[in-house]
């Protein structure tokens, strides 16, 4: 497993948001070729090492990274998700909303 595909170890973090439960976590490698088909990315966020971006998510419920190395990530406010570039390559950020729709997004790091 590299680290450019942008899958690692499981690895659950629990964050509080206004009073409902966001599930932060390391995102699973795909069991199968048909499952890695299903997370090709929706949209592609570039950012530069130690940049920020703040990406908005209404009714945010889980968020899951690939590789939290490359980028880290965090809820801010209601409906926010902080991306902080790590270290040059990247990453897969999967997040959820309260209806169950899964976006995904790959995230890009310069160095």
């Amino acid at each position: 497993m590299n680290a450019k595909n942008g899958f690692g170890l499981a690895l659950a973090l629990t964050v509080t948001l206004l009073g409902s439960g966001v599930r932060a976590e390391q995102a699973e490698p795909p069991r199968n070729k048909a499952e890695a088909g299903k997370l090709t990315p929706d949209e592609t966020i570039t950012l530069k090492k130690d940049g920020v971006h703040t990406l908005t998510v209404k009714e945010l419920t889980r968020l899951a990274v690939g590789d939290p190395t490359t980028a880290d990530v965090s809820v801010s406010g209601a409906d926010g998700v902080r991306i902080t570039g790590r270290k040059q390559g990247e990453t897969l950020l999967l997040v959820w909303t309260k209806d169950g729709t899964r976006k995904a997004y790959r995230l890009v790091v310069q160095g």
